[in-house]
């Protein structure tokens, strides 16, 4: 009589291997899944924070002589004493409160993507934050480079006083925005980090360009890869979209959208 015996063989080495490096794949595929999901929820979010602060930009213009705020003023507003320090109460995210409730140096001001500092001014340090304003246009003053205050939304005042610069020219009103759905108003700040930025966050002043025109500083560098290569802005006609920062800071691609009469103007572009 013949008996029938069932023989129990285990996985072999290279089975072994084999099922592991599917798992790993698997594994990856996975946590890539992840991250993108994670990076397309944090741009949501950040985009619509913009939204919000463009809603709140658009009350303040409309209440303020149809002009847009500067950067930084020194002029005193008694409205938002008790609401910023005395440093805080010049910039342009302060005159925005009223419209748009939420502290600059509250994390819930700033897109939570952003892995930077989050202050106001302290001392010389300039404000630090996930957002920029779009002050200067496509111009990067800087010794040696020309200078004209113009094309974006509102200079520093001390910058524009120290170049002689007559202040009432300098205030941007809602008319000289010829093309305001294609003129920056407010961007994610540049930062890629504190050791490579030299400053713990990002600066809350855009700047258009590259390259950092002073030697040894990298003040202006930025990530490349934040919300999957793609930088979301607000502009001037309250939308908000989101663009390559390889483009957006080549002055070659965007001059125009930094410029309030929508020209390049490439005598005032920084290398």
């Amino acid at each position: 009589m013949r008996t029938n015996c069932d023989t129990e063989r285990g996985l072999t080495l290279v089975e072994l291997l084999v099922v592991i490096a599917i798992i790993g794949i698997l594994v990856g595929l996975l946590l890539s899944g992840l991250s993108r999901a994670k990076a397309s929820a944090h741009s949501a979010s950040c985009k619509s924070r913009l939204h919000q602060m463009g809603l709140g930009l658009q009350m303040y213009v409309h209440e303020n002589q149809n002009e847009y705020p500067y950067w930084w003023t020194p002029a005193p507003d008694a409205s938002l004493n008790g609401t910023f320090s005395s440093e805080d109460i010049g910039f342009w995210w302060a005159k925005l409160a009223p419209y748009y409730p939420v502290k600059w140096t509250n994390s819930t001001y700033h897109c939570p993507g952003y892995k930077g500092a989050i202050a106001g001014k302290v001392d010389s340090q300039v404000p630090l934050g996930s957002y920029a304003y779009n002050g200067r246009g496509v111009s990067r003053p800087h010794s040696g480079s020309p200078y004209d205050p113009g094309f974006g939304l509102g200079p520093p005042e001390r910058e524009a006083l120290s170049k002689s610069v007559s202040l009432e020219s300098t205030q941007t009103r809602e008319s000289r925005v010829k093309v305001p759905s294609d003129m920056i108003a407010i961007g994610e700040s540049r930062f890629l980090s504190a050791s490579r930025n030299e400053l713990p966050g990002g600066y809350d002043l855009l700047a258009c360009g590259l390259l950092e025109p002073r030697p040894g500083s990298q003040q202006f560098l930025f990530d490349p890869a934040r919300h999957g290569a793609n930088y979301n802005l607000l502009f001037c006609d309250g939308s908000v979209s989101a663009m390559k920062p390889a483009v957006l800071f080549n002055p070659t691609n965007s001059a125009v959208m930094w410029n309030s009469d929508h020209q390049p103007h490439p005598e005032l572009w920084v290398p």
